[in-house]
Protein backbone atom coordinates (compact mmCIF):
# COMPACT_ATOMS: atom_id res chain seq x y z
CA UNK A 1 0.00 0.00 0.00
CA UNK A 2 1.20 3.35 -0.83
CA UNK A 3 2.02 5.81 2.16
CA UNK A 4 0.97 9.39 2.38
CA UNK A 5 3.83 10.89 2.41
CA UNK A 6 4.44 9.07 -1.39
CA UNK A 7 1.50 10.18 -2.71
CA UNK A 8 2.24 13.74 -2.11
CA UNK A 9 5.61 13.35 -2.81
CA UNK A 10 4.70 12.21 -6.24
CA UNK A 11 1.84 14.81 -6.87
CA UNK A 12 4.31 17.55 -6.07
CA UNK A 13 6.90 16.32 -8.11
CA UNK A 14 4.50 15.91 -11.16
CA UNK A 15 2.48 20.01 -10.23
CA UNK A 16 6.85 20.88 -10.25
CA UNK A 17 7.34 19.66 -13.53
CA UNK A 18 4.76 21.81 -15.55
CA UNK A 19 6.54 24.58 -14.88
CA UNK A 20 4.42 26.80 -13.17
CA UNK A 21 3.98 30.10 -15.13
CA UNK A 22 2.14 32.82 -15.56
CA UNK A 23 2.22 32.91 -19.06
CA UNK A 24 -0.19 29.68 -19.04
CA UNK A 25 -2.82 31.62 -17.49
CA UNK A 26 -2.94 34.51 -19.78
CA UNK A 27 -3.48 32.12 -22.44
CA UNK A 28 -6.50 30.67 -20.92
CA UNK A 29 -9.89 32.32 -21.59
CA UNK A 30 -12.51 33.80 -18.53
CA UNK A 31 -14.04 30.57 -18.46
CA UNK A 32 -11.38 28.44 -18.67
CA UNK A 33 -9.47 30.97 -15.63
CA UNK A 34 -12.44 30.61 -13.27
CA UNK A 35 -12.52 27.02 -14.09
CA UNK A 36 -9.18 26.23 -13.23
CA UNK A 37 -8.96 28.55 -10.29
CA UNK A 38 -12.19 26.56 -8.81
CA UNK A 39 -10.22 22.98 -9.40
CA UNK A 40 -6.70 24.72 -8.13
CA UNK A 41 -9.03 25.75 -4.78
CA UNK A 42 -10.58 22.14 -4.43
CA UNK A 43 -7.30 20.66 -4.62
CA UNK A 44 -5.40 23.06 -1.88
CA UNK A 45 -8.73 22.07 0.31
CA UNK A 46 -8.21 18.54 -0.02
CA UNK A 47 -4.05 18.98 0.57
CA UNK A 48 -5.24 21.42 3.77
CA UNK A 49 -7.15 18.72 5.16
CA UNK A 50 -4.56 16.49 5.06
CA UNK A 51 -1.90 18.22 6.12
CA UNK A 52 -4.34 19.37 9.43
CA UNK A 53 -4.70 15.78 10.32
CA UNK A 54 -1.11 15.07 10.16
CA UNK A 55 -0.12 18.60 11.99
CA UNK A 56 -2.67 17.01 14.85
CA UNK A 57 -1.19 13.63 14.66
CA UNK A 58 2.29 15.66 15.32
CA UNK A 59 0.66 17.49 17.89
CA UNK A 60 -0.47 14.02 20.08
CA UNK A 61 2.99 13.07 19.62
CA UNK A 62 4.07 16.65 21.23
CA UNK A 63 1.57 16.50 24.32
CA UNK A 64 3.16 18.41 27.40
CA UNK A 65 2.31 15.72 29.11
CA UNK A 66 4.95 13.67 27.38
CA UNK A 67 7.59 15.97 28.75
CA UNK A 68 11.56 15.79 26.93
CA UNK A 69 9.72 13.04 25.46
CA UNK A 70 7.56 14.40 23.20
CA UNK A 71 8.70 14.99 19.79
CA UNK A 72 8.86 18.29 19.84
CA UNK A 73 10.41 18.83 22.58
CA UNK A 74 13.28 15.44 20.76
CA UNK A 75 13.61 17.88 18.05
CA UNK A 76 15.03 20.85 20.25
CA UNK A 77 11.63 22.78 20.01
CA UNK A 78 9.31 24.33 22.96
CA UNK A 79 6.12 23.95 20.65
CA UNK A 80 4.54 21.98 18.25
CA UNK A 81 3.84 25.04 16.08
CA UNK A 82 7.25 25.72 16.12
CA UNK A 83 8.19 22.23 14.62
CA UNK A 84 5.49 22.26 11.64
CA UNK A 85 7.18 25.51 11.05
CA UNK A 86 10.35 23.64 10.55
CA UNK A 87 9.09 20.87 8.80
CA UNK A 88 7.27 22.88 6.28
CA UNK A 89 10.51 24.96 4.89
CA UNK A 90 11.06 28.26 3.88
CA UNK A 91 8.35 31.11 3.69
CA UNK A 92 6.29 28.85 6.03
CA UNK A 93 2.60 30.08 7.59
CA UNK A 94 2.90 32.05 10.61
CA UNK A 95 2.60 30.40 14.15
CA UNK A 96 -1.30 31.58 14.45
CA UNK A 97 -1.87 29.43 10.64
CA UNK A 98 -0.33 26.07 12.33
CA UNK A 99 -2.51 26.71 15.63
CA UNK A 100 -5.07 26.63 13.25
CA UNK A 101 -4.66 23.55 11.52
CA UNK A 102 -3.50 21.69 14.83
CA UNK A 103 -7.07 22.82 16.04
CA UNK A 104 -8.60 21.85 12.57
CA UNK A 105 -6.69 18.55 12.49
CA UNK A 106 -7.59 17.51 16.01
CA UNK A 107 -11.56 18.04 15.56
CA UNK A 108 -11.52 16.05 12.82
CA UNK A 109 -9.39 13.16 14.62
CA UNK A 110 -11.61 13.69 17.84
CA UNK A 111 -14.87 13.02 15.89
CA UNK A 112 -13.43 9.87 13.56
CA UNK A 113 -12.54 8.62 17.11
CA UNK A 114 -15.69 8.64 18.20
CA UNK A 115 -17.36 7.40 15.61
CA UNK A 116 -15.44 4.09 15.00
CA UNK A 117 -15.83 3.43 19.09
CA UNK A 118 -19.43 4.18 18.12
CA UNK A 119 -18.69 1.36 15.09
CA UNK A 120 -17.50 -0.90 17.77
CA UNK A 121 -20.08 -1.02 20.52
CA UNK A 122 -22.79 -0.95 17.85
CA UNK A 123 -20.89 -4.55 16.25
CA UNK A 124 -20.21 -5.80 19.97
CA UNK A 125 -23.84 -5.10 21.24
CA UNK A 126 -25.37 -7.34 17.80
CA UNK A 127 -22.49 -10.49 19.08
CA UNK A 128 -24.30 -10.02 22.25
CA UNK A 129 -27.27 -8.63 22.88
CA UNK A 130 -27.48 -9.93 26.69
CA UNK A 131 -24.93 -7.25 27.46
CA UNK A 132 -25.56 -3.55 28.19
CA UNK A 133 -24.95 -1.48 25.56
CA UNK A 134 -22.45 0.67 25.87
CA UNK A 135 -22.66 4.15 25.56
CA UNK A 136 -20.32 6.01 23.23
CA UNK A 137 -19.60 9.64 24.06
CA UNK A 138 -19.62 11.98 21.69
CA UNK A 139 -18.49 15.44 21.39
CA UNK A 140 -20.30 17.89 20.50
CA UNK A 141 -18.03 19.49 18.00
CA UNK A 142 -18.02 15.76 15.74
CA UNK A 143 -20.01 17.20 12.90
CA UNK A 144 -17.11 19.80 12.53
CA UNK A 145 -15.06 17.36 12.38
CA UNK A 146 -16.53 14.98 10.00
CA UNK A 147 -16.99 18.52 7.90
CA UNK A 148 -13.06 18.79 7.87
CA UNK A 149 -12.50 15.71 7.09
CA UNK A 150 -15.07 15.47 4.17
CA UNK A 151 -13.85 18.56 2.71
CA UNK A 152 -17.29 20.81 3.41
CA UNK A 153 -15.74 22.90 5.39
CA UNK A 154 -11.72 24.55 5.07
CA UNK A 155 -9.46 24.39 8.17
CA UNK A 156 -9.35 28.44 8.72
CA UNK A 157 -13.26 28.16 8.76
CA UNK A 158 -13.62 25.31 10.98
CA UNK A 159 -10.95 26.74 13.25
CA UNK A 160 -13.27 30.08 13.36
CA UNK A 161 -16.80 28.64 14.32
CA UNK A 162 -15.49 26.53 17.01
CA UNK A 163 -13.49 29.70 18.62
CA UNK A 164 -16.70 31.14 17.66
CA UNK A 165 -18.90 28.79 19.60
CA UNK A 166 -16.97 28.47 22.67
CA UNK A 167 -17.44 25.85 25.18
CA UNK A 168 -20.60 24.75 27.13
CA UNK A 169 -21.08 26.89 30.44
CA UNK A 170 -23.68 27.70 32.58
CA UNK A 171 -27.01 27.70 30.69
CA UNK A 172 -25.45 26.68 27.74
CA UNK A 173 -25.56 22.80 27.31
CA UNK A 174 -23.23 20.73 24.69
CA UNK A 175 -26.53 19.98 22.85
CA UNK A 176 -27.09 23.48 22.03
CA UNK A 177 -24.08 24.18 20.70
CA UNK A 178 -24.53 20.61 18.55
CA UNK A 179 -27.83 22.19 17.82
CA UNK A 180 -26.48 25.77 16.62
CA UNK A 181 -23.21 23.63 15.03
CA UNK A 182 -25.78 21.98 12.20
CA UNK A 183 -27.24 24.68 11.73
CA UNK A 184 -23.71 26.66 11.49
CA UNK A 185 -22.40 24.20 8.97
CA UNK A 186 -25.23 24.28 6.61
CA UNK A 187 -24.83 27.86 6.06
CA UNK A 188 -21.24 28.04 6.04
CA UNK A 189 -21.03 25.89 2.67
CA UNK A 190 -21.29 28.95 1.10
CA UNK A 191 -19.28 31.78 2.90
CA UNK A 192 -15.51 32.67 3.23
CA UNK A 193 -13.79 31.83 6.56
CA UNK A 194 -14.56 36.01 8.19
CA UNK A 195 -18.39 35.13 7.61
CA UNK A 196 -17.79 32.02 9.33
CA UNK A 197 -16.35 33.62 12.15
CA UNK A 198 -19.35 36.06 12.45
CA UNK A 199 -22.12 33.45 12.05
CA UNK A 200 -20.48 31.48 15.05
CA UNK A 201 -20.31 34.21 17.16
CA UNK A 202 -23.91 35.48 16.09
CA UNK A 203 -24.75 31.70 17.11
CA UNK A 204 -23.23 32.12 20.78
CA UNK A 205 -24.70 34.86 21.29
CA UNK A 206 -28.39 33.51 20.03
CA UNK A 207 -28.14 30.14 23.23
CA UNK A 208 -25.85 32.54 25.33
CA UNK A 209 -27.71 35.88 25.73
CA UNK A 210 -26.56 36.03 29.45
CA UNK A 211 -22.78 35.77 28.11
CA UNK A 212 -23.03 38.61 26.09
CA UNK A 213 -22.64 41.28 29.07
CA UNK A 214 -19.64 39.39 29.71
CA UNK A 215 -17.91 39.09 26.37
CA UNK A 216 -18.47 42.46 25.81
CA UNK A 217 -16.53 43.87 29.14
CA UNK A 218 -13.66 40.97 28.50
CA UNK A 219 -13.73 43.07 25.14
CA UNK A 220 -13.45 46.33 26.88
CA UNK A 221 -10.73 45.06 29.02
CA UNK A 222 -8.70 44.20 26.37
CA UNK A 223 -8.69 48.20 24.67
CA UNK A 224 -5.27 49.60 24.69
CA UNK A 225 -3.26 52.51 23.27
CA UNK A 226 0.44 52.24 22.86
CA UNK A 227 3.06 55.07 21.29
CA UNK A 228 6.87 54.91 21.27
CA UNK A 229 9.02 57.59 19.70
CA UNK A 230 10.96 56.38 16.61
CA UNK A 231 14.56 57.11 16.30
CA UNK A 232 13.73 59.96 13.68
CA UNK A 233 11.50 61.65 16.33
CA UNK A 234 8.07 60.55 15.01
CA UNK A 235 5.34 58.87 17.16
CA UNK A 236 4.31 55.81 16.39
CA UNK A 237 1.22 53.82 18.02
CA UNK A 238 -1.47 51.10 17.95
CA UNK A 239 -4.37 50.25 19.75
CA UNK A 240 -7.38 47.94 19.57
CA UNK A 241 -10.75 49.46 20.49
CA UNK A 242 -13.73 47.57 21.01
CA UNK A 243 -16.76 47.30 18.83
CA UNK A 244 -18.70 49.74 20.03
CA UNK A 245 -16.19 52.68 20.51
CA UNK A 246 -14.38 51.42 17.45
CA UNK A 247 -17.36 51.74 15.23
CA UNK A 248 -18.06 55.46 16.97
CA UNK A 249 -14.01 56.18 15.84
CA UNK A 250 -14.72 54.48 12.13
CA UNK A 251 -18.02 56.79 11.87
CA UNK A 252 -15.44 59.98 12.60
CA UNK A 253 -12.73 58.89 10.34
CA UNK A 254 -15.45 58.72 7.39
CA UNK A 255 -16.83 61.98 7.90
CA UNK A 256 -13.26 63.09 7.44
CA UNK A 257 -12.16 61.06 4.92
CA UNK A 258 -15.29 59.14 3.27
CA UNK A 259 -15.24 60.51 0.18
CA UNK A 260 -11.67 59.37 -0.61
CA UNK A 261 -12.25 55.70 0.49
CA UNK A 262 -15.66 55.14 -0.82
CA UNK A 263 -18.18 56.53 1.64
CA UNK A 264 -21.99 57.05 -0.33
CA UNK A 265 -21.76 59.94 -3.04
CA UNK A 266 -25.39 61.20 -2.90
CA UNK A 267 -25.80 63.38 -0.47
CA UNK A 268 -26.52 67.37 -0.25
CA UNK A 269 -25.02 69.75 -2.15
CA UNK A 270 -22.77 71.46 1.17
CA UNK A 271 -21.37 67.74 1.54
CA UNK A 272 -20.80 67.36 -2.48
CA UNK A 273 -18.86 70.73 -2.30
CA UNK A 274 -17.23 69.34 0.65
CA UNK A 275 -16.32 66.28 -0.57
CA UNK A 276 -14.93 68.07 -4.22
CA UNK A 277 -12.50 69.94 -1.75
CA UNK A 278 -11.44 67.37 0.12
CA UNK A 279 -10.66 65.58 -3.30
CA UNK A 280 -8.61 68.18 -4.21
CA UNK A 281 -6.33 68.33 -0.99
CA UNK A 282 -3.25 67.15 -1.90
CA UNK A 283 -2.56 65.83 1.59
CA UNK A 284 -2.34 61.93 1.38
CA UNK A 285 -5.68 60.33 3.26
CA UNK A 286 -3.67 59.16 6.05
CA UNK A 287 -2.03 62.56 7.13
CA UNK A 288 -5.65 64.15 6.82
CA UNK A 289 -6.75 61.84 9.17
CA UNK A 290 -3.88 62.34 11.55
CA UNK A 291 -4.48 65.73 11.25
CA UNK A 292 -8.11 66.41 11.61
CA UNK A 293 -7.89 64.01 15.09
CA UNK A 294 -5.62 66.30 16.73
CA UNK A 295 -7.41 68.80 15.68
CA UNK A 296 -10.53 66.68 17.64
CA UNK A 297 -8.41 66.27 20.67
CA UNK A 298 -7.57 69.69 20.84
CA UNK A 299 -10.98 70.95 20.71
CA UNK A 300 -11.76 68.28 23.26
CA UNK A 301 -8.97 69.32 25.16
CA UNK A 302 -9.79 73.07 25.08
CA UNK A 303 -14.03 72.47 25.47
CA UNK A 304 -16.03 74.00 28.61
CA UNK A 305 -16.67 71.16 30.48
CA UNK A 306 -20.06 72.65 31.49
CA UNK A 307 -20.93 72.32 27.74
CA UNK A 308 -21.83 69.59 25.33
CA UNK A 309 -20.62 69.57 22.00
CA UNK A 310 -23.28 70.50 19.21
CA UNK A 311 -22.51 67.70 16.50
CA UNK A 312 -20.64 64.89 17.74
CA UNK A 313 -20.34 61.98 14.95
CA UNK A 314 -23.33 60.42 14.84
CA UNK A 315 -24.31 56.31 14.86
CA UNK A 316 -26.84 54.01 14.47
CA UNK A 317 -28.08 51.94 17.45
CA UNK A 318 -30.35 49.46 16.87
CA UNK A 319 -32.25 47.35 19.52
CA UNK A 320 -34.93 45.23 19.55
CA UNK A 321 -37.99 46.59 22.25
CA UNK A 322 -41.24 45.47 22.57
CA UNK A 323 -44.38 46.97 25.12
CA UNK A 324 -42.90 45.31 28.74
CA UNK A 325 -46.61 44.02 29.09
CA UNK A 326 -45.64 40.95 25.79
CA UNK A 327 -43.09 38.79 28.26
CA UNK A 328 -45.16 38.58 30.93
CA UNK A 329 -47.92 37.85 28.33
CA UNK A 330 -51.05 40.07 29.25
CA UNK A 331 -53.14 42.09 26.97
CA UNK A 332 -51.77 45.11 25.67
CA UNK A 333 -53.40 48.09 26.39
CA UNK A 334 -53.81 51.40 24.50
CA UNK A 335 -51.10 53.25 25.96
CA UNK A 336 -48.93 50.64 25.31
CA UNK A 337 -49.62 50.60 21.90
CA UNK A 338 -49.30 54.42 21.72
CA UNK A 339 -45.81 54.07 23.10
CA UNK A 340 -44.97 51.48 21.00
CA UNK A 341 -46.47 53.44 17.92
CA UNK A 342 -43.76 56.24 19.31
CA UNK A 343 -40.74 53.88 19.14
CA UNK A 344 -41.56 52.87 15.31
CA UNK A 345 -41.05 56.71 14.63
CA UNK A 346 -38.39 57.06 16.70
CA UNK A 347 -40.07 59.61 19.34
CA UNK A 348 -39.83 57.60 22.42
CA UNK A 349 -39.27 60.02 25.39
CA UNK A 350 -38.41 57.35 28.03
CA UNK A 351 -36.58 54.19 27.38
CA UNK A 352 -36.71 52.18 30.16
CA UNK A 353 -34.71 48.34 30.74
CA UNK A 354 -36.50 45.81 32.56
CA UNK A 355 -35.04 42.64 31.27
CA UNK A 356 -33.16 41.22 28.51
CA UNK A 357 -35.51 40.33 25.54
CA UNK A 358 -35.29 39.39 21.70
CA UNK A 359 -33.07 37.47 19.95
CA UNK A 360 -30.24 38.13 21.70
CA UNK A 361 -31.66 36.32 24.98
CA UNK A 362 -34.63 36.22 26.69
CA UNK A 363 -35.73 37.04 30.21
CA UNK A 364 -39.15 37.26 31.91
CA UNK A 365 -40.20 40.60 32.79
CA UNK A 366 -43.24 41.77 34.94
CA UNK A 367 -46.06 44.23 33.10
CA UNK A 368 -45.38 47.73 33.05
CA UNK A 369 -47.76 49.41 30.85
CA UNK A 370 -46.76 51.94 28.50
CA UNK A 371 -42.86 51.28 28.51
CA UNK A 372 -40.84 49.58 26.07
CA UNK A 373 -38.60 46.74 27.06
CA UNK A 374 -35.01 47.39 25.46
CA UNK A 375 -32.67 43.87 24.88
CA UNK A 376 -29.08 43.90 23.82
CA UNK A 377 -28.57 45.57 20.19
CA UNK A 378 -25.57 46.58 18.20
CA UNK A 379 -24.08 49.35 16.95
CA UNK A 380 -24.31 50.18 13.01
CA UNK A 381 -21.70 48.93 11.03
CA UNK A 382 -20.09 46.39 14.03
CA UNK A 383 -22.09 42.66 13.72
CA UNK A 384 -20.79 42.48 17.39
CA UNK A 385 -23.77 43.10 19.73
CA UNK A 386 -23.95 44.95 22.67
CA UNK A 387 -25.59 44.68 26.18
CA UNK A 388 -29.19 46.08 27.05
CA UNK A 389 -27.00 48.15 29.55
CA UNK A 390 -24.77 49.44 27.54
CA UNK A 391 -27.59 49.94 24.50
CA UNK A 392 -29.83 51.98 27.50
CA UNK A 393 -26.75 54.17 27.90
CA UNK A 394 -25.89 54.65 24.10
CA UNK A 395 -29.43 55.89 23.57
CA UNK A 396 -29.06 58.90 26.14
CA UNK A 397 -25.60 59.56 24.35
CA UNK A 398 -25.87 62.52 21.83
CA UNK A 399 -23.32 60.91 19.59
CA UNK A 400 -25.42 58.21 18.74
CA UNK A 401 -29.45 57.92 17.27
CA UNK A 402 -31.23 55.31 18.70
CA UNK A 403 -33.68 52.71 16.10
CA UNK A 404 -36.43 51.08 18.10
CA UNK A 405 -37.81 48.06 16.23
CA UNK A 406 -41.10 47.41 17.72
CA UNK A 407 -42.71 44.39 18.43
CA UNK A 408 -44.22 43.80 15.11
CA UNK A 409 -41.57 45.25 13.23
CA UNK A 410 -43.34 47.06 11.18
CA UNK A 411 -41.39 48.92 8.83
CA UNK A 412 -41.54 52.65 7.65
CA UNK A 413 -42.74 54.21 4.40
CA UNK A 414 -42.69 57.77 2.80
CA UNK A 415 -44.48 58.87 -0.85
CA UNK A 416 -43.31 59.51 -3.97
CA UNK A 417 -42.47 63.19 -3.13
CA UNK A 418 -38.93 62.56 -2.55
CA UNK A 419 -36.48 60.73 -4.65
CA UNK A 420 -33.69 60.63 -2.32
CA UNK A 421 -34.88 58.27 1.18
CA UNK A 422 -34.98 60.52 4.49
CA UNK A 423 -32.56 59.67 6.83
CA UNK A 424 -35.41 58.17 8.97
CA UNK A 425 -36.23 55.70 6.00
CA UNK A 426 -31.98 54.90 5.68
CA UNK A 427 -32.11 53.88 9.73
CA UNK A 428 -34.92 51.43 8.95
CA UNK A 429 -32.96 49.74 6.35
CA UNK A 430 -29.77 50.15 7.49
CA UNK A 431 -31.18 47.79 10.67
CA UNK A 432 -33.49 45.73 7.70
CA UNK A 433 -30.40 44.80 5.39
CA UNK A 434 -27.31 45.39 7.40
CA UNK A 435 -25.15 46.58 4.84
CA UNK A 436 -24.74 46.10 1.18
CA UNK A 437 -27.14 43.35 0.25
CA UNK A 438 -24.64 42.31 -2.46
CA UNK A 439 -23.38 38.73 -2.28
CA UNK A 440 -19.80 38.77 -0.50
CA UNK A 441 -20.00 42.39 -0.11
CA UNK A 442 -19.60 43.65 3.86
CA UNK A 443 -19.69 47.23 3.48
CA UNK A 444 -21.35 48.88 6.79
CA UNK A 445 -24.61 51.06 6.26
CA UNK A 446 -23.23 54.15 6.30
CA UNK A 447 -21.28 53.36 3.31
CA UNK A 448 -23.87 52.11 0.91
CA UNK A 449 -26.67 54.25 -1.12
CA UNK A 450 -30.18 53.06 -1.25
CA UNK A 451 -31.10 51.54 -4.36
CA UNK A 452 -34.52 51.63 -5.94
CA UNK A 453 -35.81 48.57 -7.33
CA UNK A 454 -38.16 50.19 -9.86
CA UNK A 455 -36.02 53.20 -11.51
CA UNK A 456 -37.79 56.55 -10.19
CA UNK A 457 -37.36 58.00 -13.67
CA UNK A 458 -38.37 54.95 -15.74
CA UNK A 459 -40.50 52.66 -14.01
CA UNK A 460 -42.66 55.37 -11.54
CA UNK A 461 -40.15 54.06 -8.81
CA UNK A 462 -41.35 55.31 -5.19
CA UNK A 463 -39.54 56.33 -2.36
CA UNK A 464 -40.82 53.83 -0.22
CA UNK A 465 -38.80 51.45 2.27
CA UNK A 466 -40.41 48.00 0.54
CA UNK A 467 -38.73 49.03 -3.22
CA UNK A 468 -35.61 50.56 -1.29
CA UNK A 469 -32.07 48.42 -0.82
CA UNK A 470 -28.58 48.86 0.50
CA UNK A 471 -25.63 48.86 -1.98
CA UNK A 472 -22.17 50.08 -1.36
CA UNK A 473 -21.53 52.57 -4.14
CA UNK A 474 -19.14 50.18 -6.22
CA UNK A 475 -21.70 47.96 -6.16
CA UNK A 476 -24.82 50.30 -6.90
CA UNK A 477 -23.17 51.27 -10.12
CA UNK A 478 -22.56 47.99 -11.60
CA UNK A 479 -26.39 47.42 -10.91
CA UNK A 480 -27.20 50.29 -13.12
CA UNK A 481 -24.30 50.55 -15.48
CA UNK A 482 -24.20 46.59 -15.78
CA UNK A 483 -27.86 46.26 -16.57
CA UNK A 484 -28.01 43.88 -13.53
CA UNK A 485 -32.02 43.86 -12.13
CA UNK A 486 -33.26 43.62 -8.85
CA UNK A 487 -36.48 42.54 -7.88
CA UNK A 488 -38.90 41.67 -5.03
CA UNK A 489 -40.30 38.65 -4.92
CA UNK A 490 -42.60 37.35 -1.73
CA UNK A 491 -40.75 39.66 0.37
CA UNK A 492 -37.33 37.99 -0.81
CA UNK A 493 -34.82 40.48 -2.80
CA UNK A 494 -32.99 38.63 -5.76
CA UNK A 495 -30.23 40.09 -8.29
CA UNK A 496 -31.04 38.69 -11.73
CA UNK A 497 -28.10 39.16 -13.84
CA UNK A 498 -27.80 40.36 -17.38
CA UNK A 499 -27.43 37.91 -20.05
CA UNK A 500 -23.65 38.86 -20.72
CA UNK A 501 -22.90 37.72 -17.20
CA UNK A 502 -25.57 34.80 -17.24
CA UNK A 503 -27.51 33.51 -20.32
CA UNK A 504 -29.80 31.86 -18.24
CA UNK A 505 -30.34 35.17 -15.81
CA UNK A 506 -30.98 32.79 -12.82
CA UNK A 507 -32.00 34.88 -10.03
CA UNK A 508 -29.63 35.04 -7.23
CA UNK A 509 -31.18 35.61 -3.67
CA UNK A 510 -29.98 38.26 -1.57
CA UNK A 511 -29.93 37.80 2.15
CA UNK A 512 -29.42 40.28 4.66
CA UNK A 513 -26.19 41.02 6.91
CA UNK A 514 -28.40 42.67 9.78
CA UNK A 515 -28.26 40.10 12.60
CA UNK A 516 -32.01 41.49 13.88
CA UNK A 517 -33.28 40.87 10.22
CA UNK A 518 -36.04 37.75 10.20
CA UNK A 519 -35.28 35.09 7.96
CA UNK A 520 -31.42 36.90 7.62
CA UNK A 521 -28.66 33.89 7.51
CA UNK A 522 -27.40 36.29 10.67
CA UNK A 523 -30.73 35.87 12.49
CA UNK A 524 -29.73 35.01 16.01
CA UNK A 525 -32.88 33.47 16.39
CA UNK A 526 -32.10 30.61 13.66
CA UNK A 527 -28.98 29.41 15.93
CA UNK A 528 -31.52 29.08 18.95
CA UNK A 529 -32.52 25.66 20.44
CA UNK A 530 -36.35 24.89 19.44
CA UNK A 531 -36.16 24.23 23.56
CA UNK A 532 -35.46 27.42 23.91
CA UNK A 533 -37.19 29.40 21.41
Amino acid sequence: MTSIGAVFEEVTGVLHRCQPSAALFAELSDEESERTHTAISRFVREATTYQALSAANIQTRSERELGRTGLARRKGFKATEELLQSLDGGGSGTRSEQRHLISAGLTAAEAETARLRQLEADLTAAEHPDLPPVVVEVPWFAALGDAVADGTLGTNAAYLIRTGLGEPAVGVTEDMLREALAGLITECRTVNADQAAVLARHARNSIDGAGIASRAEAMRDRQYVRTYTKTDGMLHGDFELDPVNGAFFNSFLLQVTGPRTGGPRFTTEEDKARAEALMKDPRSTGRIRAEFLIEALKVAASANPNEMFMRPPSLNIVALSHPADQPGGTERTEQTKETEQAGQAGQVEQVEQVGQVGPFGHAGTAAVPGRLVVGNGFVEGSSNPAPAAVIETMVCDSGYTPVLFSFDGKPLDVGREQRLFTRTQRQALAVRDGGCMAPGCLLPPSWCEVHHIDLFSTENGQTDIAVGILFGASCHLRIHNDKWKVILKDDVFFMIPPGTADPARTPIRLTSKSPLTLGSPFTFEKWMPASIV
